[in-house]
């Protein structure tokens, strides 16, 4: 009986990770699940709890859902002991079992319509539209193909009652722009690219890379907290990003692990640039002139925006800020990839910002080490006075103060912290880095047309089906004189740029 019992146990064995789990017989048990789950963990070496949405509806329970930008209207991933990676052989074509393909094979460079794309999957959806896995009819290359709805742009409700419709829409425009303005003119190793835009009657379409690792929010979900030398890895290829926007005059705003992407060796692209911000002083010769103009400096900014969770408080009190807030995002990034939650969480955005702009800085857990701990006090002051002035002190010390003060802000290089001490600063800044090493978290892809790394709450949608409920016929309700606004929208990369990153 006990062989029987043994192998009706075995065939309830599933592999999650590094580890194996045993599947409950219990219906309810998914509904039943609580932090002392990490039992049914059987091979973990140092079994964690992962993130797991409360069973009670009390507000101090929030679970751990997909966080939306909007205005203002676990653990770690490591290899068990005496265990290697395998790499799968498959029996497809090299052009189907991932994006590249050689130069010779880019029989198209021109401007690209709809028809050029077969779509795949479903990868994300949000308040304008889409994300969707598409394949290139002419190279077979996969690509990630976000879709603007043009009705969704043009009649959005205006939440904000000080502004005229004319001047919201003018500042929708403006954002709708600013992704294809702001990425068609970077290169970043650790940023998203951009290889086409174009539109028609319906929609705007951009057409990037597609990254097969899935979303930074994905694996956390399933890993729970990470460890602080991952955590410091990942910290160091988002400020690389960062000080590189910051550098050509652009404010990100947007900063949380949904818009951070694992590429197929594990390194941290960030993507998602419709709430960033152009400086208005920008003179590069290649920016489109038919764009929205881009209004106000980056040195003083006034839009309240962003993901609240994630926001720094100087926007949520609606005061002039800088660039400097995206480093504040960055802590609460670190805080959140330490912790499995955000520094500040609530039921919903009220009471998020509520905590923010009532509490004086944010509870450190007393088990990080004192470099996190010392790294984390820095950034997330609330005071932007007092806080790290990343940008001024990159790769400099600043000038040591005669008299050391209580609460003043971090005067010494942030590149030579404590936490990255383990960062090669000079391979990761060129891209050396993410070519020849893995990154902490390896994600598992047997075939990249499967977005396997992605929420299948998105991979499962219909095709013909995703989105199309709310969808508006913008043929009967728009004249071709109103869809003007989006001329200048389509963009073609340079051949020697699409060579090469293919």
């Amino acid at each position: 009986m006990s062989i029987f019992s043994l192998d009706e146990e075995i065939s309830r064995l599933t592999v999650n990770g590094s580890c194996a789990l045993i599947d409950s017989e219990d219906d309810g048990f998914e509904q039943e699940l609580t932090g002392d789950m990490w039992h049914k963990n059987m091979l973990s070496t140092n079994p964690k709890p992962s993130r797991l949405s409360a069973p009670s509806t009390s507000p101090g329970n929030v679970s751990m859902g997909r966080r939306r930008s909007s205005l203002y209207d676990k653990m770690s991933v490591a290899t068990p002991p005496n265990t290697r990676r395998l790499f799968l052989p498959s029996n497809e074509p090299e052009s189907a079992k991932s994006s590249f393909c050689s130069p010779s094979a880019l029989e198209k460079h021109g401007p690209r319509l709809l028809e050029d794309f077969k779509p795949v999957r479903v990868l994300g959806r949000g308040a304008y539209g889409k994300v969707l896995l598409v394949k290139d009819s002419h190279t077979r290359r996969l690509y990630a193909m976000k879709q603007l709805k043009k009705a969704e742009i043009l009649i959005h409700q205006n939440p904000d009652s000080t502004i005229s419709e004319e001047e919201a829409l003018e500042k929708r425009l403006e954002r709708t722009f600013a992704e294809r303005t702001i990425l068609s003119e970077l290169e970043h190793p650790h940023i998203v690219k951009l290889f086409y835009t174009f539109h028609d009657h319906h929609k705007l379409y951009l057409v990037l890379q597609f990254i097969p690792g899935g979303e930074l929010f994905y694996h956390l979900k399933e890993q729970g907290v990470l460890d602080e030398d991952t955590v410091s890895f990942y910290a160091a290829e988002i400020s690389s990003a960062l000080k590189f926007l910051h550098g050509k005059g652009i404010v990100y705003r947007d900063l949380k692990p949904e818009n951070c992407l694992l590429d197929e060796r594990g390194h941290l692209v960030l993507t998602d640039f419709g709430l960033s911000k152009k400086s208005a002083n920008d003179t590069n010769p290649n920016s489109i002139s038919s764009a929205p103009n881009e209004g106000e400096s980056v040195e003083t900014l006034h839009s309240i925006i962003g993901t609240p969770e994630y926001c720094a408080p100087e926007i949520l009190e609606g005061k002039p800020y800088t660039q400097n807030c995206d480093w504040y995002s960055l802590g609460c990034l670190v805080y959140d990839m330490l912790t499995g939650k955000p520094p500040y969480t609530g039921a919903n955005h009220k009471v998020i910002i509520n905590k923010i702009l009532k509490d004086k800085t944010p509870k450190i857990p007393t088990y990080f080490s004192e470099g996190m701990k010392d790294f984390l006090g820095a950034l997330l002051k609330k005071d932007v006075s007092k806080r790290w002035d990343v940008d001024k002190l990159w790769d400099v010390d600043g000038p040591k103060p005669k008299k050391k003060k209580a609460g003043q802000a971090k005067n010494t290089s942030f590149q030579t912290h404590f936490v990255f001490r383990k960062i090669d600063w000079l391979k990761l800044e060129t891209g050396e880095l993410q070519q020849t090493t893995f990154g902490p978290i390896f994600p598992i892809i047997t075939d990249w047309e499967l977005a396997e790394n992605f929420d299948s709450e998105f991979t499962e949608m219909r095709l013909d089906s995703a989105g199309q409920a709310d969808c508006i016929d913008i043929q009967q309700t728009f004249k071709p004189e109103q869809l003007q606004v989006f001329q200048g929208f389509s963009y073609v990369a340079s051949s020697s740029y699409l060579e090469r990153h293919f």
